[in-house]
């Protein structure tokens, strides 16, 4: 009972924000020794985990050539690795199952269609407009390559348009 009474008075003595601070105090240092006790439950815990972990860690060595080496290896050895199966719960065997059409039946059929088109027409020379045929959407033969066309512009426009660009630059100096 002298203790608290001891603390009361002690309180007492002090302003609101002596107070404030006093508590303050208190509750980083405990927070600071729960921290503490934390990392250190980590810590065994990784070790019981872990046990043989620590111990056979190879060297650091400062050498890029080793580490290349290492890297080398290590890509060689995720290339070269067997792919784990997944082990799926209860609820994804059930959407796999029900599933109408998987991501992989996916991947393999995407270049498989094309649309067909029963008109194209040239509006200028870098628009193009097809008209779709829609009593024959889908042509299951044909696999659609993208093409690249590269149109190089005329001299005659090349030079014009370098002339227009002269001509700003001297209007706005």
């Amino acid at each position: 009972m002298q203790f608290i009474d001891d603390i009361m008075n002690f309180l007492k003595t002090l302003s609101f924000v002596d107070v404030v601070f006093f508590f303050a105090v208190l509750a980083l240092m405990l927070l600071i020794i729960v921290l503490i006790y934390f990392i250190r439950e980590n810590r065994a815990e990784e070790e019981m985990n872990f046990p043989s972990q620590g111990n056979n860690l190879p060297p650091k060595n400062d050498n890029n050539n080793d580490e290349i080496t290492s890297l080398k290896e290590i890509t060689e050895a995720l290339e070269n690795a067997e792919p784990s199966a997944i082990n799926l719960n209860k609820y994804e065997e059930d959407q796999e199952e029900k599933a109408i059409i998987s991501y992989d039946e996916l991947l393999k059929r995407k270049n498989d269609f094309a649309i067909n088109y029963s008109e194209e027409e040239s509006l200028d020379d870098d628009l193009t407009v097809k008209k779709v045929d829609l009593d024959n959407l889908i042509n299951k033969e044909v696999r659609v390559k993208p093409e690249i066309k590269v149109s190089v512009i005329s001299y005659e426009k090349e030079e014009a348009f370098l002339e227009a660009l002269k001509k700003l630059q001297q209007t706005l100096n």
